[in-house]
């Protein structure tokens, strides 16, 4: 991971970063003023030979090689087990023996012990104690055997065990600033963690490797869609951005004619809907006539999206009820919608009938351009149907929401039934993100719009191509065939 997806990685992460990482501070505040004050207290051991000539500098050998014998057994169970039963310790010696620290002064004959405890006289008890038991432990085992000679080593107490009132833990400084630390490298480790495993579309890079197309536009996040789905001019962003899918798409289909598209994704709920009614809009906005069709029977809401009827539409159409004239509502932005109609119990059996292809061969022919709003690629068939009757596809994933195992699976059902890829569109995308530029301007095929000035250019160009489109075609701007 280099320095540029290590920064993208904090900054897609960042709300992670800093509840974690309040979370962590939270937690060490509430330990470091919950945890019980422990004081201190040492005592020192002298451990040497008796006094006497050529006995003493004979044992003074001994003493260096045995001094880290008896500070090791300081904590043996039995000598703990006695500190516990003669102060009486409402404790075992397994805990008592997390409370002392037993070692030798380097370079010195000195053993010091150093005790732990909840207040400062039971931590001078325990060292006074614990230090008596060591003195006779070493008496014991040095005794001679006989018991006419003096001992070869002795110990004695050095120092009279110390008394503060001062606790020596927690350190609050200094724990305080280790606990913010560990907040700090959990809250960026665990940014760098979620970002490695996450396998969602985050880039037009991810998007790219998966299809083998170009993402046509990035829409960027915009959260009053919800109340108002079509983009107007004062969602200066959002309505740019589509302006660049549409010169985008009007860039893709300079090679073949483009008269029909298909707007679907992979899952549910990624915004095809948002972007089909939107995306017709930007067309009209040029002088294209176009016909927006909900083709999505088991959740339609174009209809309530545009305030128009759902009632009539396409079942109506299939099943002979009503013409395609009749059934096509205008709006007042200037498209031509086709709702669904009755909810039929067998979708995809229908969306699959000839009558059903008329009905888009129809529409082509009296329409500069057909939009129709698919279900999702994955949970149905209906979009894998419908892909095949349209000159081709346009897939929508959303930032941070679509895998990239789903969005392939998606490319793959579509390709599979030989249904054709234009690109794709990335929805939703924060406007941190590397994605997005100024006011949400995109680069479908290598055309990357970095000014006002380009954005006009580009409309003007749509418009003169949209009125060369409307003189090929004849009187009512309506080509007599496919």
């Amino acid at each position: 991971m280099d320095l540029r997806q290590f920064l993208t990685a904090l900054r897609t992460r960042w709300r992670f970063s800093l509840l974690t990482f309040l979370a962590g501070t939270i937690a060490t505040v509430a330990l470091v003023f919950t945890m019980t004050p422990q004081y201190g207290s040492s005592v020192k051991l002298f451990v040497s030979t008796p006094t006497g000539g050529q006995a003493e500098y004979a044992a003074s050998f001994l003493v260096t090689q045995r001094v880290a014998s008896y500070a090791d057994l300081a904590k043996d169970p039995s000598i703990l087990q006695n500190v516990v039963d003669e102060l009486g310790l409402d404790m075992t010696f397994q805990e008592l023996s997390s409370k002392i620290s037993a070692e030798v002064v380097t370079s010195t004959q000195t053993i010091q012990i150093t005790v732990r405890a909840d207040t400062p006289e039971l931590a001078q008890d325990i060292a006074e104690e614990e230090a008596n038991q060591v003195v006779e432990l070493v008496q014991r085992i040095e005794r001679p055997v006989d018991g006419n000679e003096a001992a070869a080593i002795t110990a004695r107490i050095a120092t009279d065990p110390s008394f503060s009132d001062q606790p020596v833990a927690p350190n609050v400084a200094l724990s305080l600033g280790l606990g913010i630390l560990v907040s700090l490298f959990l809250a960026i480790a665990g940014a760098l963690l979620r970002h490695l495993l996450d396998r969602t579309v985050k880039s037009r890079d991810d998007i790219e490797k998966v299809t083998g197309v170009p993402v046509l536009a990035t829409l960027p996040y915009e959260p009053q869609v919800k109340k108002n789905p079509v983009a107007s001019d004062t969602d200066v962003s959002l309505a740019e951005a589509f302006r660049v899918l549409r010169t985008n798409l009007q860039f893709a289909s300079l090679d073949s004619s483009i008269r029909s598209i298909l707007v679907s994704s992979a899952v549910p709920n990624e915004g095809k809907t948002l972007v089909a009614t939107n995306l017709a809009l930007s067309m009209v906005q040029v002088g294209k006539s176009v016909l927006l069709i909900d083709a999505d029977m088991r959740n339609p809401n174009v209809a309530t999206r545009l305030g128009l009827e759902n009632s009539v539409g396409v079942v109506s159409v299939l099943l002979g009820r009503t013409t395609l004239e009749g059934a096509i509502q205008p709006h007042a932005n200037g498209i031509s919608f086709l709702g669904t109609g009755p909810k039929p119990p067998n979708p995809a059996e229908l969306l699959g009938t000839h009558a059903m292809r008329q009905l888009l061969r129809d529409a082509s022919e009296r329409y500069d351009l057909v939009i129709i709003d698919a279900p999702p690629m994955l949970p149905v068939a209906d979009a894998s149907i419908l892909v095949t009757e349209v000159d081709g596809a346009l897939v929508l994933t959303r930032y941070g929401s679509t895998s990239r195992e789903q969005l392939r699976l998606a490319i793959t059902r579509l390709q599979g039934v030989g249904g054709r890829l234009i690109g794709t569109v990335l929805n939703r995308t924060p406007r941190r993100s590397g994605d997005t530029y100024g006011y949400g301007y995109g680069y479908g095929y290598g055309y990357g719009v970095t000014s006002n000035e380009e954005a006009k250019a580009d409309r003007k160009a749509a418009r003169a191509l949209a009125k060369e489109a409307k003189r090929d075609a004849g009187p009512g701007g309506r080509r007599a065939s496919r």
